[in-house]
């Protein structure tokens, strides 16, 4: 007979460790797409979603109008990328990520 509250713990462990592989998987996916990109987006997105340093850091960069257009092509471009990786990873369970 087995110990209910055992059974419970590990259980537990087992699904937060898959949990754990799971985000691990997605954010190498998400650094690989990044590795990909264009610096100039690579750039766009890195200040404004993954690591932001401050509300307008693209003014030193960028017009209003040339940062929004670009910010929506980096946008677009990260996620055609990433659903195409994501596809791939989720056919291919020996994709290997070269980021």
């Amino acid at each position: 007979m087995r110990n209910d509250k055992v059974y419970l713990k590990i259980h537990q462990i087992i699904k937060t460790k898959e949990q754990s592989k799971e985000s691990e998987s997605y954010l190498k996916m998400i650094d690989y797409c990044l590795s990909l990109m264009k610096d100039e987006y690579h750039l766009i997105l890195q200040n404004s979603y993954f690591k932001p340093s401050y509300q307008f850091w693209w003014t030193d960069y960028y017009c209003k109008s040339s940062y929004y257009r670009k910010r929506l092509i980096a946008v677009t471009s990260f996620v055609s990328l990433f659903e195409m990786i994501y596809e791939n990873f989720n056919n291919n369970s020996n994709f290997i990520f070269n980021a």
